[in-house]
C-alpha cells in the first residue's frame, strides 16, 4: 500500500499565504533597528526565507512581496517604497524557493538560495534608490540591507529546519 499525502486545497494555500504575509508584515514593522545613515533593519527576511524554503517559490514570492509592501504602507514615511518592496521581496522569495526546489532539504542550496535572494534584495533596493534619491544615499543603505538579508538567511533556514522537523508532513505542501 502506498502512503499518499492528501492534496493541499486552494483554500489552504490562500490561508497559509495570507498568514505568512501577515507574519512578514509584523516582523518587518515591529522589529525595526534604525540605521545611523537612514532606514532600518528588520526581520521580514526571516519570514521570506522560511516561507520560500518551507512552502515553495510561489508562496515565498506572494507572501514576501505582499507582507513587505503592506509593512511599507503601514509605516507612513516609507509608504512610497511599497511597490518596490512588492517586486523586490517577491522576486527574492521566488528565487530562493526555485533554487531550494532543486533538492529539497539540501543545506547548500538553501544557503545559495538565501545568498541569491539577499543579493536581489540589496541590489533591487539600491537600483530603485538611485532613481528615487540618487546614487550616494542609495549606496549608504547597501550594508544594512546585506546585514538584514544575512540575518534573514541564517534565521530563516534554522526556523524552516525546526518547523519541518516538528511537522514533517509540511514537506508535501509546497507550491
Amino acid at each position: 500500500m502506498i502512503d499518499e499525502q492528501p492534496a493541499v486545497s486552494p483554500a489552504f494555500r490562500v490561508a497559509s499565504i495570507a498568514i505568512l504575509a501577515a507574519v512578514t508584515t509584523v516582523l518587518t514593522r515591529v522589529v525595526q533597528v534604525p540605521l545611523p545613515a537612514r532606514g532600518y533593519i528588520n526581520l521580514g527576511d526571516v519570514a521570506i526565507v522560511f516561507t520560500a524554503i518551507t512552502l515553495g517559490p510561489f508562496s515565498g514570492a506572494i507572501s514576501g512581496g505582499l507582507g513587505t509592501a503592506l509593512a511599507d504602507l503601514l509605516s507612513g514615511p516609507y509608504a512610497f517604497w511599497a511597490p518596490i518592496s512588492l517586486f523586490v521581496h517577491g522576486l527574492q522569495g521566488l528565487l530562493i524557493g526555485l533554487i531550494c526546489r532543486v533538492r529539497p532539504g539540501n543545506l547548500g542550496l538553501q544557503v545559495l538560495g538565501g545568498v541569491v535572494g539577499m543579493a536581489v534584495m540589496a541590489g533591487g533596493y539600491f537600483l530603485a534608490g538611485i532613481f528615487i534619491e540618487g546614487a550616494g544615499p542609495s549606496l549608504t543603505e547597501v550594508p544594512g540591507n546585506l546585514i538584514q538579508g544575512g540575518v534573514g538567511v541564517v534565521l530563516g533556514i534554522l526556523v524552516s529546519a525546526a518547523v519541518l522537523r516538528a511537522y514533517p508532513p509540511l514537506r508535501q505542501w509546497k507550491w
